[in-house]
């Protein structure tokens, strides 16, 4: 390419889809020299304008309401509409007429539709049910879901698995085998359960899995394995967790899960994405997409503030050259004291993070069946699924008043580090003022001094041992209770698993803010086929984002990363719609985009060769 923005703009306009030179190249057989796509990419997108469009008034039909989702047939050759009237639509892409409309789909407004295969897809509904439908019947149903107990927001499919994974507002995500049914239903599974969970996507591969919450963070499970989830998982708070780290004092619920952050794990290893951008104190991440090669996510969040938007572009692939250590937090720990003789006196044990010992009712070790009267009762808040089995009886469920009661210390904790740096910064304390000393016998959370390894452990054992507290012996580890439930003891003292407290990598690549127009509603952005432009809702139109002016894949963007960056405005379309838009979609095949806004109208967006792009 050219070595100054002249010579780039010459060779962008050569080789646009526009130019007779780049057709006669191809018909010749010559090889496309490099860059020559984005300049492709480039003309196409860049030029795109509305060329039709589709509502209820033009087709004289019922009113359809808002259009919350648009979806294409995995060859391009059908688009279903989600609307809010409980209805679906469908179309033709290229003539751009409605085939067929089913009026009454569910008892509530229709969230999001899926295509397992080119003849049948799903959709999802507020009346919390999900039905399946065949395209060459539309008078009639297959199947309707019954498992949620809230509105139904996502459909996945695990192309893997053959499974149909589903997500709601009660939290819950199931899977659903759609070749396997009893009498009753299908058979399905409730494989994890999340407070305040939005989204979850799977990447094209069904190898990872991204959720996001309403506490602006987004979980992702590596080498996921749908079968083995609900077990893995069982008992797993990831709001719990973050809360642990957000306020650095260790919560023994949540420290028992530590393991399924390691990077040795070969199934289901978790990983939090809690970084945004300056100015970007992101709560609710309401929209998500995985890129088309599962490269990266794509979400949009609103801020803690409610003022602003941002839409932001992270990292999910799995980096398996990063350490351990590099995902903890490695600030500086005051020196061990020097090793002494032992002491006759015995050390007393309850400056340690566990010092409130309580014998249990029942501790039973791995693979002993405990008796009916002394099996813990499940809770409202409980992960069992409908076919769910049993958790290992080494990690019982916590119950609800034990769950509240962490969270409710993590808070306060969260609320005194607040204060704490007020104070800071008016001056009215100095750095060696130590408010967890003060106030953690109230909060019950041990300081994050108190973790670090004791000086003789040997001698602390036999103790504990000979301690009148029941101890449950397991393969590797002894279980001992404490007021929020079982703690492995190995926990306590394992160099591997307690010096640190383990913290998020950052991984955020690109972000832009968004308008703020429509609060309370989710704008769903989606990729182009082939993940080199991002199509955002905007107000009363769209706008099309591309990582940096050339129209680049994110492969071709790496070598010059510096760190987060702005994306790029090619493209934008406003006015268009008389209400807010609230989805959008880019066909598979063709170089086409939809939208939809509340009104319930559809625009059809397509490359525009009647001006120039340079």
């Amino acid at each position: 390419m050219g070595t100054n923005s002249i010579d780039d703009k010459y060779f962008m306009a050569r080789n646009s889809a526009y130019n007779p030179y780049w057709l006669t190249r191809r018909e010749i057989g010559f090889n496309r020299p490099v860059g020559s796509g984005n300049a492709l990419a480039r003309s196409l997108y860049c030029g795109m304008k509305p060329i039709a469009s589709w509502d209820c008034e033009q087709a004289n039909s019922l009113p359809t309401g808002g259009v919350f989702n648009l979806e294409f047939s995995p060859e391009g050759s059908l688009l279903v509409a989600a609307c809010e009237k409980k209805s679906i639509q469908i179309f033709d892409p290229l003539t751009h007429q409605r085939i067929y409309s089913v009026i009454g789909a569910h008892s509530d407004c229709v969230n999001c539709v899926k295509f397992l295969d080119g003849r049948m897809f799903a959709t999802c509904s507020d009346d919390t049910t999900i039905a399946l439908w065949d395209v060459r019947n539309l008078k009639k149903k297959i199947r309707s879901l019954l498992g949620h107990s809230n509105w139904v927001k996502n459909i996945e499919f695990s192309v893997k698995d053959k499974l149909l994974v589903t997500s709601g507002l009660d939290g819950s995500i199931y899977t659903w085998d759609i070749n396997s049914y009893t009498e009753f239903n299908l058979v399905y599974q409730r494989v994890f359960h999340a407070s305040g969970l939005m989204r979850c996507r799977l990447s094209p591969d069904a190898k990872q899995m991204v959720m996001c919450t309403t506490g602006g963070l987004l979980v992702i499970i590596h080498d996921l394995n749908l079968t083995t989830l609900a077990q893995d998982l069982h008992g797993f708070k990831p709001n719990l967790y973050r809360l642990m780290q957000m306020s650095q004092q260790v919560i023994p619920i949540a420290a028992m899960y530590d393991h399924l952050f390691d990077l040795e794990r070969k199934e289901n290893r978790v990983e939090f994405v809690s970084d945004f951008p300056d100015g970007n104190d992101a709560e609710v991440v309401s929209a998500l997409q995985i890129h088309p090669q599962g490269w990266c996510a794509l979400s949009r969040n609103i801020s803690h503030d409610d003022r602003s938007e941002w839409s932001c572009i992270h990292d999910i692939q799995p980096g398996e050259s990063i350490t351990n250590k590099s995902c903890r937090d490695t600030s500086p720990s005051p020196p061990a004291p020097p090793r002494r003789p032992a002491p006759r006196r015995p050390k007393r044990v309850r400056n340690r993070p566990y010092r409130h010992l309580r014998p249990m009712t029942s501790i039973t070790t791995q693979g002993d069946t405990p008796p009916s009267s002394s099996r813990p009762r499940e809770s409202e808040d409980s992960e069992a699924g409908p076919s769910r089995e049993p958790a290992p009886a080494r990690l019982p469920p916590p119950n609800l008043s034990s769950i509240q009661n962490d969270v409710w210390e993590a808070s306060i904790t969260i609320k005194q580090h607040r204060i704490l740096q007020e104070m800071y910064s008016r001056g009215q304390v100095g750095r060696n003022f130590n408010m967890q000393r003060i106030m953690g016998i109230n909060t019950g959370i041990t300081p994050p001094g108190a973790v670090r390894r004791p000086a003789r452990p040997a001698r602390l054992l036999p103790r504990l041992h000979a301690s009148p507290v029941p101890l449950a012996p397991t393969p590797d580890r002894y279980v001992l209770p404490s007021t929020s439930g079982q703690t492995p003891l190995r926990d306590l003292y394992d160099d591997e698993y307690k010096h640190f407290i383990r913290q998020n990598r950052d991984r955020l690549l690109y972000y832009i803010e968004e308008t703020n127009e429509g609060k309370g509603f989710i704008k769903e952005l989606c990729f182009s086929a082939d993940g080199r432009l991002v199509c955002s809702p905007f107000g009363r139109g769209m706008r099309l984002l591309a990582l940096n002016e050339q129209c680049a894949e994110l492969s071709h963007c790496v070598q010059d990363f510096k760190g987060p960056s702005r994306m790029v405005d090619v493209g934008q379309s406003l006015g268009f719609h008389h209400d807010l838009v609230v989805s959008s979609k880019f066909s598979p095949r063709h170089h086409s985009l939809v939208t939809g806004c509340l009104e319930g109208k559809i625009v059809w967006y397509e490359p525009y060769s009647g001006e120039s792009c340079y």
